[in-house]
């Protein structure tokens, strides 16, 4: 499938970044759907969990190859940017490992590399400077960030409850009762809600930012066999169809 793609220089992998997501995406739900059932885990599917980690992570990467990509294509976009945020520091080393014309056509990796695409806030903040949209309204910040905090927990508490999980947010009770002692359980039917809520921002970032990208660039004066606009083309594409 990479072999096919004749624009692969100005994506991380060589393939464009929602198809790659998409890909991670369905590799995913494979993992999880295939432990249903499982026998040895009866009140709770390992591998949705481990899933879980795993969709939170490239749906973070997406949103930075995404940036990047769309840097690389429209490297004029950096001008208004850079008005906006402080100028990242790059060390001479990085600027002379490229030969001439290559750190121009990878300066959107560069550049993403030195921002954080951690949280909801961050991710509306980098594409507002960019390209003027905010991808997650507040409820979908809001969602995101429980999200990223029941992420957190298995990552760093391996799921059992924490004082600063509970804080402000759980009747007495309920605190006594649980924090560290019991653990957070994802089973397959909450881990595909999850995971098509992030879908859902995946695809919208998508088609905002290269809408966006469109309308502030020299897209329109672009031939039609423009490497450039067959790469905003591929922006598009997903699996079994595009996202126009």
């Amino acid at each position: 499938m990479r072999n096919a793609y004749q624009t692969h220089e100005y994506f991380v992998g060589k393939i464009a970044p929602f198809l790659l997501f998409e890909l991670e995406f369905h590799s995913l739900a494979y993992l999880v759907e295939s432990h249903e059932g499982d026998k040895h885990y009866p009140d709770a599917n390992p591998a949705s969990h481990v899933s879980f980690i795993g969709l939170v992570s490239y749906f973070e990467a997406f949103c930075k190859h995404q940036f990047a990509a769309l840097v690389n294509i429209f490297p004029d976009l950096i001008s208004a940017f850079a008005l906006k945020r402080d100028a990242p520091k790059l060390e001479f080393s990085t600027v002379v490992s490229f030969q001439g014309e290559n750190f121009k056509k990878y300066v959107g990796f560069v550049l993403a590399e030195h921002y954080d695409f951690g949280s909801a806030k961050l991710i509306n903040g980098l594409y507002r400077d960019l390209l003027q949209i905010t991808p997650f309204t507040k409820e979908e910040e809001r969602m995101f960030n429980d999200i990223l905090q029941q992420r957190n927990l298995l990552v760093h508490h391996a799921g059992y409850y924490t004082l600063k999980h509970f804080k402000g947010t759980a009747r007495q009770n309920d605190f006594e009762e649980r924090v560290f002692k019991d653990a957070l359980k994802i089973g397959i039917d909450e881990y595909l809600k999850i995971s098509d809520f992030i879908f859902g921002i995946a695809i919208k970032i998508a088609r905002e930012s290269t809408k966006a990208a469109k309308r502030m660039t020299d897209y329109d004066t672009l031939s039609v066999d423009h490497e450039k606009r067959i790469a905003v083309a591929e922006l598009l594409k997903g699996i079994y169809d595009t996202l126009e």
